[in-house]
């Protein structure tokens, strides 16, 4: 289970649109205050079935602005990587790395539900001011999860658990 730990490192923090050459013109910066490791409650974890152990804390990012988190549930075993990312869910939407599986709504916001490039993890990108929060849990067949359906079937289910505990803006 390391090992997808490890890979959803590297993937949960990269999973968002990358700019080619710096910044448009003209687009302001995006901030994003929300860090999942702080904001989600003993509460809210328990609620979703998630270990309230210490998460493990990621690197931020800045281009875009990226706060991860992993949260480690011991049944089924499985890391769910938090990301509060300052990208657009429209910008989701039109990256090619991701395979949008659905469009749906979670706690009252639109949410997509797709499959990292590689087919490697499922990604629940809810649009939250000024950009997403994504839930994204691997699946391999090392893993508890084997198909991209059964990752994306539990992420929605994390992601719609924790809805009640969303921001108002990241």
């Amino acid at each position: 289970m390391m090992g997808a730990l490890s890979l959803l490192s590297v993937v949960g923090v990269g999973a968002c649109s990358q700019p080619v050459d710096g910044k448009p013109a003209g687009e302001p910066a995006i901030e994003i205050s929300y860090q999942p490791c702080d904001a989600l409650s003993p509460e809210a974890l328990a609620a979703a079935r998630i270990d309230a152990a210490p998460p493990d804390r990621m690197p931020d990012r800045n281009d875009p602005p990226n706060h991860a988190c992993g949260f480690l549930s011991r049944d089924p075993y499985y890391v769910a990587v938090v990301s509060a990312i300052g990208a657009s869910i429209s910008g989701i939407a039109s990256d090619d790395r991701f395979n949008i599986l659905s469009e749906t709504e979670i706690g009252g916001r639109r949410a997509l539900v797709s499959d990292f490039r590689g087919g490697s993890a499922c990604t629940v990108s809810v649009a939250i001011e000024p950009g997403i929060l994504e839930f994204m849990i691997g699946y391999s067949e090392l893993e508890d999860f084997t198909t991209v359906d059964a990752a994306c079937d539990q992420a929605t289910k994390v992601a719609t658990t924790l809805a009640p505990y969303f921001p108002d803006h990241l």
